[in-house]
């Protein structure tokens, strides 16, 4: 019987360790990635050219949702992990689901820092982290 594998974090770290599982034990693991955006896995290195209009967001995708299909990998996407009970092994997202698992990966990366000057909380002041962030930049463009 396959272990139960949730990752948390559906970015390049969590999702490389995950395409390494595959090619070294492809029947190991039954895979359930938790990714809080509502896409597959794509390269935030190359946001900036998003960004500027030189790629687009098909463009940087790694892996997309029929990879996910095709690897027979439960993403939750659009889904925050919001608890992990460690006791009974289960993950809740924001949604209310529970996931159960044997192992779990949590490589959820970082947030993006802005230095608390007096007006970074108003309107305009943007990160620069992910496809939401190059989204509201465009639009304010």
């Amino acid at each position: 019987m396959k272990e139960k594998l949730i990752v948390i974090g559906n970015g390049m770290a969590g999702m490389r360790t995950v395409e390494e599982l595959l090619k070294i034990a492809p029947d190991a693991y039954d895979i359930s990635v938790f990714g809080e955006e509502p896409y597959g896995n794509y390269n935030r290195i190359m946001l900036s050219p998003v960004l500027a209009g030189e790629k687009t967001i098909d463009e940087i995708m790694l892996n997309d949702l029929l990879w996910y299909e095709d690897n027979n990998i439960t993403l939750y996407k659009g889904i925050k992990a919001t608890n992990i009970d460690r006791k009974k092994r289960i993950v809740t997202g924001d949604d209310g689901n529970t996931v159960s698992y044997d192992r779990l990966l949590i490589a959820t990366g970082s947030t993006a820092f802005i230095i608390p000057f007096t007006g970074h909380d108003l309107p305009g002041v943007i990160a620069f982290r992910d496809i939401a962030d190059v989204d509201s930049m465009l639009d304010v463009a």
